[in-house]
């Protein structure tokens, strides 16, 4: 992580309903073959958010709507956000999921266009990746926050966390994808508290966040002779993000303040 002294500053989440568009590229690993050598991934891939807006609520902590309110724009207003998923693992198929995965981290990043480059997706560059967790131009300047894949969207597996329905080939495929992500609190990151809501309600407990995401055949990005499939994402996704803890703060203070005025007026009463 990296903070630029003169860096824009990243962002702000406004609290409630957010609704996200993420846009990426991906590699799919079949046939027992791994995207990250001595690991078990089989999946992971980079993107970057194309627009934020405020959400609506269309069913209480389960569904947000997008009201075309928008606040972030990829590029404009001097930065990105951009990240990278990696260490998804294979889950165990059922009747209701035939390609599921376990596991898995996603990280975001406030990419600073006044000290750096801006980042696009280049569909026949795979080669981005520099590390387990770093993909060069998506995983550098401030760090926003770390998310893990969670658990409750399959209802006949509590261990699977995404939920796929259609099991990638390298005759092509299309298929959409459903899961929850939760804040790593532990990693931190200028984001971390505000996303920390616990606002979706699954059948396995509360979570911070939801993705629905398109995943569509992109030969550019996969190596069929190794087993490896690529693939292009478009992700909408749903967050409730709360007040920053400096508002918050902010507020108590005002309640204090509101508090030790009105013992004073009671006293000269």
């Amino acid at each position: 992580m990296s903070f630029g002294a003169y860096a824009a500053p990243a962002t702000q989440l406004p609290p409630g309903p957010i609704y996200l568009k993420f846009s990426g590229q991906e590699q799919i690993a079949i046939n027992g073959a791994t995207t990250w050598a001595g690991s078990n991934e089989i999946n992971w891939g980079v993107f970057t958010i194309s627009t934020m807006e405020r959400g609506s609520v269309n069913t209480p902590n389960d569904q947000i709507d997008p009201t075309g309110d928008i606040f972030f724009v990829n590029g404009l207003g001097g930065g990105q956000v951009t990240g990278m998923f990696y260490g998804v693992e294979a889950g165990t198929p059922n009747a209701s999921n035939p390609f599921p995965a376990t596991k898995g981290y996603m990280d975001l990043y406030w990419r600073d266009l006044d000290s750096m480059t801006k980042t696009t997706l280049d569909t026949i560059n795979p080669g981005v990746r520099c590390g387990f967790s770093c993909a060069t131009g998506f995983t550098e300047g401030t760090f926003l926050a770390r998310l893990f894949f969670d658990t409750g969207m399959d209802i006949i597996d509590p261990n699977n966390t995404v939920v796929g329905d259609q099991v990638p080939s390298s005759n092509g495929f299309s298929g959409t994808a459903d899961s929850y992500a939760s804040v790593d609190t532990s990693a931190g990151g200028l984001w971390a508290d505000q996303l920390d809501s616990d606002w979706f309600s699954s059948w396995q407990g509360l979570r911070d966040l939801r993705f629905k995401n398109s995943y569509n055949y992109n030969p550019n990005w996969g190596n069929g002779a190794n087993n490896i499939l690529g693939a292009r994402i478009d992700d909408p996704g749903q967050a409730y993000a709360l007040p920053e803890p400096g508002a918050l703060s902010l507020m108590g203070l005002a309640m204090v303040g509101m508090g030790a005025a009105l013992r004073r007026r009671q006293k000269k009463d």
